[in-house]
């Protein structure tokens, strides 16, 4: 992956009085919003000044005056809360928790998808480090309980052991105990369980994923545990306040940075992320995939992690890049809860408008639930224990229903499973 790196320059203090004035306000906004790096500002045309470097001078002077800075051992990294940063956390606080809250997803689908989201997790997590499977089969082989076939397998069914591992200390304060056997977790049985057990002893290079040039040169080894040690204490410090998710992301890129490991750190960085959220309270974390999003965009990621490197380890990039990703997930997680709402109203409408048709009322919530859901399939003995009604009133009613051709009956295995016959059948018959 090609990124030039930016010039060097100094703060200029003429720039500097322009900002304090408020001159090219909307610039600097745009900006903060995107995140220029100086690729995109060096074939800019709506900039300020006739000369690009003077514009990059200029965005660089705003951004130090500006920056918070933070020090793991030689190293010294820098991030701000810039005003676009500050709207989405506002927004992601208030309106899309809050916002799930008043209008929230029902029991029934909160679960469905709490599972199906764990296992996207757990699969796109795999997939960013080049597993090759699907959902699908991955869905299949948690199912049925088999044992993974594969490496690929393996390394989704490892990553769902991680977050329920995670789960358990979310009230506890992180050391390389927890980190260590979390690593362990994420490599059992893969070619990358021979690194696991302790932080890595020898030199590792990280290379890009598309053309696998080098990319990242990790701190030498003798400085991974003193380093690890610096990045837990200001996991566990609540003295000093950074709000949740950009200490979170910057977490994510720290493990990435320093690379305790010989392989398997990308994994181990997102459920550090998602652990942290979790211990702050962001229960709805675990309802979303993060990994999901970073798979449909991995040359951004990877640039995220890049871009800080290159331009005086500005964290920015990697926050902006992590607050993006984050509004994403939630807003599929929104247009879920909005799907099946929806999906809910159709199954309600239709159960009223077989009322109507003679059925009663029993056949009607039956039809409206098995319409509900392609999958979703009744045996009589679950018919007669949720209405609570004997098994001849309950064979009485299936029956009417196939013979109404409504429902059809499966008996390839027992017992015999009744499911809908198709929804075209149902919405001819409300004619």
């Amino acid at each position: 992956m090609k990124l030039e790196k930016p010039p060097k320059c100094e703060l200029n203090i003429e720039y500097l009085q322009k900002i304090w004035k408020g001159e090219f306000r909307d610039f600097i906004v745009k900006s903060d919003e995107k995140y220029f790096y100086w690729d995109d500002i060096k074939y800019k045309k709506d900039v300020p000044f006739e000369s690009q470097n003077d514009n990059w001078i200029f965005i660089k002077t705003y951004r130090t005056s500006k920056y918070e800075k933070l020090t793991f051992g030689s190293y010294t990294f820098n991030y701000f809360l810039s005003e676009y940063i500050s709207k989405n956390l506002h927004d992601f606080d208030l309106k899309l928790m809050g916002g799930l809250q008043q209008n929230p997803i029902l029991p029934l689908d909160r679960i469905e998808f709490f599972k199906n989201s764990l296992l996207e997790e757990a699969v796109a997590s795999s997939q960013v480090e080049g597993a090759a499977t699907t959902t699908e089969v991955a869905r299949d082989m948690l199912k049925s309980g088999r044992n993974p076939r594969n490496e690929s397998e393996q390394m989704i069914f490892n990553n769902l052991r991680a977050i329920e591992y995670i789960s358990e200390f979310v009230n506890s304060k992180i050391d390389f105990k927890i980190i260590i056997e979390l690593h362990k977790i994420m490599t059992a049985n893969t070619d990358a369980e021979k690194y696991s057990g302790d932080f890595r002893d020898g030199e590792v290079y990280v290379t890009d994923h598309v053309d696998g040039e080098i990319a990242h040169i990790p701190p030498d080894w003798k400085e991974v545990k003193p380093l690890m040690g610096e990045l837990c204490e200001f996991i566990n410090d609540d003295e000093k306040f950074i709000h949740p998710i950009i200490k979170a992301s910057i977490i994510h890129f720290m493990i990435g940075f320093i690379h305790p490991f010989k392989d398997g750190n990308g994994r181990t960085a997102r459920a550090l992320f998602y652990w942290y959220l979790l211990k702050k309270g962001y229960s709805l974390v675990k309802n979303i995939s993060i990994s999901r999003v970073i798979l449909e965009s991995r040359t951004q990621y990877d640039k995220a992690f890049l871009k800080t490197e290159y331009d005086e380890n500005d964290l920015n990039y990697f926050i902006t890049y992590s607050i993006k990703n984050i509004r994403i997930a939630f807003e599929k997680l929104i247009q879920y809860r909005d799907k099946k709402l929806e999906e809910r109203k159709k199954a309600n409408l239709v159960s009223y408008e077989l009322l109507s048709k003679g059925l009663n009322k029993r056949q009607a919530d039956l039809i409206g639930f098995l319409y509900l859901k392609d999958k979703n399939n009744v045996t009589l003995s679950s018919y007669v224990e949720k209405h609570e009604i004997v098994r001849q009133t309950a064979s009485r009613d299936l029956n009417e229903l196939i013979k109404l051709g409504l429902i059809v009956e499966d008996k390839s295995s027992k017992p015999f499973k009744y499911s809908i016959h198709s929804k075209k059948a149902i919405s001819e018959f409300i004619k």
